[in-house]
């Protein structure tokens, strides 16, 4: 590899990471307060990138104004699933999976009946290129770094900081003893829902302009998420945010040496993890979720 390609690569796993951490916090988050794993974040995230194509694109709304409208609307549509779906199988593991897979199906077909099979592409508002020791990298790739990092840190300040935040990790580490505190779990779980779900609808927002928009384009980043919430621990925003930059890394460099085949060193590092740390790489970071 020269200097050049070394760069390029190391300024794309940004761009990778920062997505994948976007996606990956938000599922730990809900994971963490409900303990539930939301296998219809996908569907989230590809909910997000077709609101932003007809809103932006097709319907001229300000990109800005879009990109708010889209977050808290399907974040207020996590809410809904929260209440009137997940809500009746909380600590229910297998009935919770097959509804949620359920509802990604009907997610996913609705998209399609709805907005055909054919991917949507649109221009993105972030035009040009910067170029850093040689290499270049597109303004839209870097403000998917820069917005992922902006919600992410966000998201890190509430908890740490704000009365509800801490509610919410309360709630995520000792139930019982949160209620006795007179914290409401339902309020709390309805919450991590809109965060996570308009989590993973920012997500889908920021990357429609650099790939596409379709009915799947959930599917392969919610498996990076799965890879990466194992990698980093279970209920750790920190993991990850650790797990994502490694992630992050892994597929850009593999990518770039050996393309698609690099998929396999995920899944053997995902193995590997389990075999040798269940709890994952990053779960004694002191600042978690669930514990």
């Amino acid at each position: 590899m020269t200097g050049q390609l070394v760069v390029q690569t190391i300024l794309n796993s940004f761009m990778l990471s920062g997505l994948y951490i976007l996606i990956a916090s938000g599922l730990t988050l809900v994971l963490g307060v409900i303990h539930i794993i939301n296998f219809a974040h996908g569907a989230f995230i590809m909910l997000g990138a077709y609101a932003i194509y007809f809103l932006s694109a097709r319907w001229g709304v300000p990109y800005l104004f879009a990109f708010v409208i889209s977050v808290f609307t399907l974040g207020a549509l996590g809410m809904v699933v929260e209440k009137f779906l997940y809500h009746r199988f909380w600590g229910k593991v297998l009935p919770c999976l097959v509804v949620a897979v359920g509802l990604t199906q009907v997610i996913q077909q609705g998209a399609l009946v709805a907005f055909g099979i054919e991917s949507k592409y649109m221009d993105s508002i972030f035009r040009g290129t910067i170029t850093f020791l040689g290499a270049r990298f597109s303004v839209e790739r870097l403000m998917v770094v820069v917005i992922a990092s902006v919600l992410v840190l966000g998201l890190l300040i509430f908890l740490k900081t704000t009365k509800i935040g801490m509610a919410m990790r309360a709630a995520a580490q000792d139930t019982d003893a949160a209620i006795l505190q007179g914290v409401s779990i339902s309020k709390a779980a309805q919450l991590a829902m809109f965060i996570g779900c308009g989590m993973a609808a920012a997500a889908g927002m920021i990357i429609a302009p650099i790939f596409r928009a379709d009915a799947y384009m959930g599917e392969l980043l919610l498996t990076k998420a799965f890879m990466i919430i194992i990698i980093g621990g279970m209920g750790s925003l920190p993991g990850a945010i650790m797990g994502g930059l490694l992630v992050g890394f892994i597929d850009s460099v593999g990518q770039t040496l050996i393309g698609y085949p690099s998929q396999i060193l995920l899944f053997i590092l995902v193995i590997v993890v389990l075999l040798v740390k269940p709890t994952g790489l990053f779960s004694g970071i002191v600042f978690t979720i669930e514990a």
